[in-house]
């Protein structure tokens, strides 16, 4: 047993010393590390010129007036968005304490959410690529204002009906 013992504190002795002892092999890859980073320099000048060249044709003449319609259609889907967050905030007033019938407030409240949903999370200028996926996003809402005007119909035809009952 003791030399069983003995054996494997020697074995772990001489581990030890190898796994720590220096030795020649670090100069070695010291010159690979050097050409690595030479070839990696080289590598960065040649991807900055590539750069530098491509914002020069981000900064065309051509590229500055399809940057300024793009503000300009921005500005307008700004608009509509406000105005279907007015609509909605009133519409939300109107409805206040109202019953529907459960098909019709399934359809209010599916056409209120799907407004809401484009209001949310709007997307921002730099995430449309042209000037007509702004202009599609404009289209869709007007849709959704058109959905909110039925709402709106509904509204008032449920006030009707609550009056002359009443």
């Amino acid at each position: 047993m003791k030399t069983m013992v003995g054996l494997v504190i020697a074995i772990l002795v001489i581990f030890i010393l190898n796994l720590f002892w220096p030795s020649n092999q670090v100069d070695a890859p010291d010159m690979s590390f050097k050409e690595d980073t030479k070839s990696q320099a080289v590598n960065l000048n040649a991807a900055t010129s590539n750069s530098v060249a491509t914002s020069d044709v981000l900064t065309t003449p051509g590229n500055d007036e399809k940057v300024s319609l793009m503000k300009a259609e921005y500005e307008v889907l700004e608009a509509e968005r406000k105005k279907l967050q007015r609509r909605l905030s009133r519409l939300k007033h109107d409805m206040w304490g109202l019953k529907f019938v459960p098909e019709k407030a399934k359809q209010i409240n599916e056409i209120m959410m799907n407004a809401h949903k484009l209001i949310k999370n709007p997307y921002l200028l730099g995430a449309f690529s042209s000037v007509k996926a702004i202009q599609d996003e404009i289209a869709k809402i007007k849709f959704a204002e058109k959905s909110v005007e039925q709402v709106s119909a509904m509204i008032e035809e449920n006030k009707n009906s609550s009056q002359s009952t009443g």
